[in-house]
């Protein structure tokens, strides 16, 4: 057996060591890469920014009051983008009209779990317009097959949603509330301020060790 000695052996030994860590790097790398994507399958926006408490730094900063009283804040450093979306399709085999809607998705961060937060108008949103109340009203959102042209949907209202993550869990959706929105040199700013249905349903009793949030309140700024 062929033995390696003096200054060859360390060299030898040195480029072992770089190969090994080289290697390590790259299946880190991929798992890492392959952990980002599973993590964020059905998930939307950028993940969460930031870190520690929530506090006025964070562009999105959510509360949650739930039913017993406990408070969860939910929010994200960096200022997500939230552009007007197209929205076409078919009801009940007939064109809809295509409209345009605001959308926010992005996920925030809080100090029990992620959450996915959503806000959408029935309308769309310029780079530059006044301070407008909306009617926080998510049954606006769902096509109303009476009219006579499906999908047209009465103007100004809002929708909001919070679904935690981490498992994902069903999503919050307040019933009730404003939200006041403005824009200046495309800086979309809103207030929140909504509560969420207490009664009870036969159809899906909930279970005692749930309690749902009763009201949600806070304030974003986006890109427009």
């Amino acid at each position: 057996m062929r033995h390696v000695a003096g200054p060859n052996r360390g060299r030898v030994l040195g480029l072992l060591a770089v190969a090994v860590i080289v290697v390590s790097g790259l299946v880190g790398g991929a798992a890492w890469i392959a952990w980002q994507v599973i993590d964020n399958i059905d998930a939307p926006g950028p993940g969460a920014t930031g870190s520690g408490p929530c506090g006025p730094a964070d562009s999105v900063n959510i509360k949650l009051i739930f039913g017993d009283g406990r408070v969860v804040h939910a929010c994200t450093r960096d200022r997500p983008a939230c552009p007007n979306q197209t929205i076409t399709g078919t009801l009940n085999g007939q064109s809809q009209t295509t409209r345009s809607q605001f959308r926010l998705n992005n996920q925030l961060r809080s100090s029990s779990r992620r959450y996915m937060f959503l806000v959408g108008f029935d309308i769309p949103f310029g780079p530059e317009m006044p301070e407008r109340i909306l009617q926080i009203n998510p049954q606006s959102f769902m096509p109303d097959t009476s009219q006579s042209e499906p999908g047209i949907l009465s103007a100004a209202h809002a929708e909001i949603q919070m679904t935690p993550r981490d498992p994902i869990g069903d999503a919050y959706t307040p019933g009730a509330g404003t939200l006041t929105v403005s824009s200046a040199h495309g800086i979309v700013r809103g207030h929140i301020n909504a509560t969420f249905d207490q009664g009870s349903r036969p159809d899906r009793p909930e279970a005692k060790t749930h309690v749902g949030p009763a009201s949600l309140t806070g304030d974003f700024t986006c890109i427009r």
